[in-house]
């Protein structure tokens, strides 16, 4: 589970359907991504924009990312 994404989302006051709609995909896909069902490999574009819209940087990500990479090891 992406807990980093939901955490910075609510800081940011928006809703799962704010960032999907931000990201144009569809509610059920964004939810995925958050929980980790889907984009185990989180794209680089996708994770740029991720970032836009949540106020941080990429480098914020990708140390995340590597985070749970390394603990699912």
């Amino acid at each position: 589970m992406r807990g980093y994404l939901r955490e910075k989302r609510e800081q940011r006051g928006l809703t799962q359907q704010d960032m999907a709609s931000r990201l144009d995909i569809s509610l059920s896909y964004y939810n995925q991504i958050e929980n980790g069902d889907r984009q185990k490999n989180l794209e680089l574009l996708l994770a740029d924009k991720i970032a836009h819209f949540l106020g941080v940087s990429i480098d914020f990500i990708i140390t995340e990312e590597t985070k749970l990479l390394q603990q699912s090891a």
